[in-house]
């Protein structure tokens, strides 16, 4: 038996009440009619549940039976919020159907909020509804609408984990109280992780954090959901708070630092309404190409580089270290600068990188 088909058996009219009552007293409908004041009509609709048990009528019934207004009251609404409870349970039915492209495995592996491990289909609409504050899987939030039209040149990009992963960092970044967002503040602050660039980005992740939060900018880490492809996202949830969320695409320190930044670029630079996803792989258009830029030049000015490469016509570990310590930074991001720009192999210094 289904859970709506149990359901059913427990959704009782206050009416069955009151025909246990006439039976008791030897009272017929026109006997209540007549007492209450109440045509017969609405007295036949009261009991088969098709009228309700008005606060007027509670009272009448309380002079008839003894019976307290406040239990005909309680009754009523118990039965009217069982009925509208039926048909939410008929909803989750129909909600059933977005769960083919939602990694609800996954998410309950990692131990989001609100998302427990089942393998019941009823519970896990119950939960995403939770999980996405929504009272159906097929209305639309605010995240939703603004990553409606994102598409990826991967074939096999997931809307749908691209926005549970989101709306995971959403969530997260609810729970804390941040200072409100500040531009200037940012642009200061960004100067100050900058310095923190010469040990890796989990060693200095709770500096940065706190750097951010306090520009009203919430840090969120975690690693990417199947089929997004996401290195990182930056967005204002709020006209006061924003949100970086970067992902573990890659496994290589150098790419989560030139990954913030990235983030960081477009929450100075650019639109405060869109929501800027940074995909691997995916063509750059100018805005991306001057968030990279920002992102480069923070870490590594152009000028300074030049300069460097100029200078090198081969690289050797020792003269990659000996630029890094100059440049309070680690030798994972200038391999991985020279790796990009085709200066060394892919495989070159890579016992310079920090992986994770």
């Amino acid at each position: 038996m289904s859970k709506l088909n149990r359901f059913e058996e427990y959704v009782i009219a206050p009416g069955e009440t009151i025909l246990e009552l006439l039976e008791v007293n030897g009272m017929s409908q026109l006997d209540l009619a007549d007492k209450t004041g109440i045509n017969k009509k609405t007295i036949n609709e009261i009991i088969k549940g098709k009228a309700p048990i008005t606060i007027a009528t509670a009272l009448k019934l309380e002079y008839v039976f003894n019976i307290p207004a406040s239990f005909w009251n309680n009754l009523e609404s118990g039965y009217r919020e069982a009925l509208e409870r039926k048909k939410d349970m008929e909803s989750i039915k129909d909600d059933e159907k977005y769960l083919d492209n939602i990694p609800y495995a996954e998410m309950a592996k990692r131990n989001w909020d609100w998302i427990e491990k089942t393998r019941d289909s009823f519970e896990k609409v119950i939960n995403l509804r939770k999980f996405f504050s929504v009272a159906s899987l097929s209305f639309d939030t605010e995240l939703k609408r603004k990553l409606a039209f994102r598409k990826s040149n991967n074939e096999n990009f997931s809307f749908e984990s691209l926005y549970c992963w989101l709306r995971y960092g959403e969530i997260q970044s609810n729970k804390n109280e941040f200072s409100k967002f500040n531009i200037n503040i940012l642009k200061e602050n960004t100067k100050k992780i900058r310095k923190l660039a010469n040990k890796s980005f989990f060693e200095r992740y709770e500096e940065i954090k706190q750097l951010l939060a306090e520009c009203g900018v919430s840090l969120v880490f975690e690693p990417h959901l199947p089929h997004t492809y996401v290195n990182g996202v930056s967005y204002k949830i709020t006209c006061d708070k924003a949100i970086i969320m970067i992902s573990d695409r890659g496994k290589k320190d150098d790419i989560l630092w030139v990954t913030l930044f990235h983030e960081i670029a477009h929450l100075i630079k650019h639109s405060k309404k869109e929501v800027f996803i940074d995909l691997e792989n995916d063509e750059k258009n100018d805005i991306e190409n001057e968030a990279d830029e920002f992102a480069r030049n923070i870490l590594i000015p152009d000028d300074i580089y030049n300069n460097f490469i100029k200078q090198n016509y081969s690289y050797t570990e020792s003269i990659i270290k000996k630029f890094s310590l100059e440049n309070n930074i680690t030798t994972g991001i200038v391999v991985g600068r020279l790796q990009k720009d085709g200066k060394i192999g892919w495989n070159e210094f890579s016992n310079l990188i920090t992986r994770f």
